[in-house]
This record gives structure tokens, C-alpha cells and sequence, in this order.
């Protein structure tokens, strides 16, 4: 049954840690679709990793900028010697010794004048990496909100159902009291009575089923929401008996909306991130230049000295070279496969995204042609009850238009149900869920 799709599929979305929030009874809150994905996204386990990734990547960009400034270093030693480290012969005499201990110290700066460009792509791609975060952290909260949203709109659509199958029991218990009625005055068999109850016992049984799905729901929710595993967060959301207009509105053409899709915008900054590697590869080759500057003391012949000096360091990395052009090489492959994903990938964003279109139409078709069932059937309905109360039809009749008319209401609520994820799908595909 469809209940047991309800479970599994709210069961397999949720695995966030709850908070509970001030001011609201767990046992009967009620919540609207905004106030759920508020909440969601203030108390998800998800949201706080992305925002933690986040600021783990401004740090970075924050490390990266350090490079610019100089470089200082002190240092200081002492030594002593168990004997003399320069000794002399005096004329065959005697020895003469010096220097067995001693003291140094120093500080000293090195300014990067040119380091192959590693300083600004390192601080580039510092800055590519954060804003990397920055869009994976609102992929972050679009999936919290999608899966809120595919939560709420099943308890939707399971109350709705649940108020169709009290309605069917309602008719039933009011037949089984006429063909009761009629039974004792020998109109009709008890046979006729026994159909009406045993369909009666199947729609209450579908009612069991309802309400431990509908129970479930209101648990995924407030766990979802924050309140916690014990919680239950309910819902007034009702299906409008007509149909929603069709969404027209919200269609963007592929080509409009790819470069507003979070999944293109990582891309692109995939291959910035491994243009910039490349360029920090072959920077690494590069001759490295520097200046500086320190102050240095000494004591070792029993004299202090002090005595500042200025620095030029040059480094070629010759031998660099050997492997280097090959890592530049690896690099260009890694960059060519980065450009080759985001075109691929890009074509199959749009393929995704006129999908999702074809689905949030099709359950707009759905609708329409349910709800033209739900008059139908309902007619049917009408004129089998007439029928039969004039005894031109049977029992069997008539039970068998009331399962026509509940189906039909059955898959009006279903295909509300889709037509509204299915709408925050193809905003969330389209990139504009959040915006």
C-alpha cells in the first residue's frame, strides 16, 4: 500500500540530530512549510558541517594571505667544547688553546620578491576554495529544505487520504443502517449486508494504516525540524479541491538557468581551482628571489659583538626541472579532464532540468484528470445509490461506484502530492529554490 512508501521513504531521509525549540509543545505543534524549513536549516546536523567547511576555507584564505609578509626568524645557541677547538705550538714550549665555548644569536627577516607566482595563485586558489564552500553550504541547505518539504508534503497527503477513507466509512455506516433496515423487512438478503460490512472492515483497516503512517510522519517532521526523536510537529496544510494553475510561470529555459545551478557553479570553479594548480606547478621551477635584513651578536673569543647586515637570496631550481615537467604535465591533463567534466556534465544538468520540467507537468496533468475522475465517479455514485435504493441495481453495484469515487479522490491527493515536490524540485534543479 501506498502508506508503506510513505515510510520507507521518510525513514531513509532523515538521520539529523534534533534541538529542541523554546516555546513550543512537542506533543501539538503546528507548523507551517516555512516555519519547517526554517527551522530545519537552524538545527541540521548538515547546515552545521557546511557552515564549519565554510570557515575552515575562509581560515585558509586567511593563512594564504600571510604568505605576502615577510618571514621571521631568531634563533640562539651556546656552546662549550671538552677541549680546545684551535690549538697552537709556541716554539716547541707549550700549547696554546682557544675557543671552547662561545655564544651566538640573531634575528632576521626574508622578504619573497619573486616566487614564481606560488604567493598570488596560492592566495587565488585559497579564494576559489572558499567560495567552493560557500556554494557546497547552500547545496547543503537546499537538500535539508527538499527533503523537509518531501516529509511535509506526505503528511499532507496522508491526513487528506485519511479524511477520504472517514468519509467513505461515514456512507458505508449509513447504508449498512438501510440495507439493515431493509433486510429486516425482507427486501434484501443478508448477503447484502455482509458485503457492506466486509467493505467497511477494509476501509477501516486502510484507516489503521493511515493513522500509524500519519504518526510516523509527524516524528520524521519534528526530528527533521529540530524538536527531537520523542517530538511530533502536525501540520493544517489541506488539498484544495481545484486544481493549482498550471505553472507556466515557473519554466526557464536550460540554457538560462545552468549557470545559476550550484552543481555548474562547483564545476567552474573546478577547473579555475586547477588552472591556478597548474600555474603554482610551474611556479615551483621558477627562480625564487628574496631580500632581508637581520641583527646578529656574538661571544666567542670573550668579545661581544653586534652587527646588523642586509640579504639578497636567489635559488634556481635546477634539478627541479627533471620531474618538474611532468608534474606540469599531470597538471594539464588534470586541468583538460576538469574542462571536459564541466561541459559533460553541464549537457547533463540540462537533460536533468527539462525533466524535471516533463515531472512537474505531468502531475499537473494528473491533477486535471483525477479531479475530472472525482466528478465523474462521483455522478456514478449518485445515480448507483438511486439505483438501487429503486432496487434497479445491486448491492455489489453500488459498492463497487463508492470504490470508484475513493480511488479517484485517492489519486487527486497522490498527484497533488508529487505536483508539489515536484515544484520545489525543478526550482531546487533550475537553481532557483533558495533565490
Amino acid at each position: 500500500m501506498k502508506f508503506v512508501k510513505y515510510i520507507i521513504f521518510g525513514a531513509a531521509l532523515l538521520s539529523y540530530a534534533g534541538v529542541p525549540v523554546k516555546g513550543q509543545n512537542k506533543a501539538d505543534s503546528v507548523y507551517t512549510l516555512e516555519q519547517c524549513k526554517a527551522l530545519a536549516l537552524e538545527n541540521n546536523a548538515e547546515i552545521r558541517v557546511a557552515n564549519n567547511n565554510l570557515q575552515a576555507a575562509s581560515e585558509q584564505r586567511k593563512e594564504a594571505f600571510t604568505k605576502y609578509f615577510p618571514e621571521i626568524t631568531a634563533g640562539a645557541s651556546a656552546f662549550k667544547t671538552h677541549h680546545n677547538v684551535i690549538e697552537y705550538d709556541v716554539l716547541n714550549l707549550f700549547s696554546l688553546g682557544i675557543i671552547n665555548k662561545g655564544k651566538t644569536a640573531g634575528i632576521w627577516a626574508l622578504q619573497p620578491v619573486f616566487a614564481g607566482g606560488r604567493i598570488v595563485n596560492g592566495n587565488k586558489l585559497a579564494k576559489v576554495g572558499e567560495e567552493a564552500a560557500r556554494i557546497r553550504k547552500e547545496q547543503s541547505a537546499d537538500n535539508v529544505q527538499l527533503q523537509t518539504e518531501a516529509i511535509y508534503w506526505q503528511l499532507v497527503t496522508l491526513k487528506a487520504e485519511k479524511q477520504t477513507v472517514e468519509s467513505a466509512i461515514t456512507l458505508l455506516d449509513s447504508l449498512s443502517r438501510q440495507v439493515e433496515a431493509a433486510e429486516v423487512a425482507g427486501i434484501v438478503t443478508r448477503n447484502d449486508l455482509l458485503k457492506v460490512e466486509l467493505k467497511r472492515n477494509g476501509y477501516q483497516a486502510d484507516l489503521v494504516d493511515l493513522d500509524n503512517g500519519i504518526e510516523l510522519m509527524k516524528r520524521l517532521l519534528a526530528q527533521q525540524i529540530g524538536l527531537g526523536a520523542e517530538a511530533k510537529a502536525d501540520i493544517n496544510e489541506v488539498v484544495p479541491q481545484t486544481v493549482p494553475d498550471y505553472p507556466s510561470t515557473l519554466h526557464i529555459s536550460a540554457s538560462e538557468a545552468l549557470g545559476q545551478t550550484a552543481d555548474h557553479r562547483l564545476l567552474v570553479k573546478n577547473v579555475e581551482a586547477k588552472e591556478l594548480e597548474k600555474k603554482m606547478e610551474t611556479g615551483s621551477l621558477l627562480p625564487q628571489v628574496g631580500v632581508g635584513a637581520g641583527w646578529f651578536y656574538h661571544d666567542i673569543f670573550n668579545q661581544n659583538h653586534n652587527f646588523g647586515g642586509v640579504m639578497v637570496t636567489v635559488s634556481v631550481p635546477i634539478s627541479g626541472w627533471w620531474g618538474g615537467s611532468h608534474a606540469i604535465k599531470r597538471k594539464s591533463l588534470e586541468l583538460s579532464n576538469a574542462r571536459t567534466e564541466l561541459d559533460n556534465l553541464s549537457q547533463k544538468l540540462e537533460i536533468e532540468m527539462a525533466d524535471k520540467w516533463d515531472d512537474l507537468t505531468a502531475a499537473h496533468r494528473k491533477m486535471v484528470i483525477a479531479a475530472e475522475a472525482i466528478d465523474q465517479s462521483k455522478e456514478n455514485l449518485r445515480l448507483n445509490k438511486a439505483y438501487y435504493e429503486a432496487g434497479m441495481s445491486t448491492i455489489t453495484d453500488l459498492l463497487d461506484a463508492q470504490t470508484l469515487h475513493r480511488q479517484a479522490q485517492k489519486d487527486y491527493i497522490a498527484a497533488y502530492g508529487v505536483f508539489r515536490l515536484s515544484e520545489a524540485q525543478y526550482l531546487n534543479t533550475t537553481g532557483r529554490y533558495s533565490h
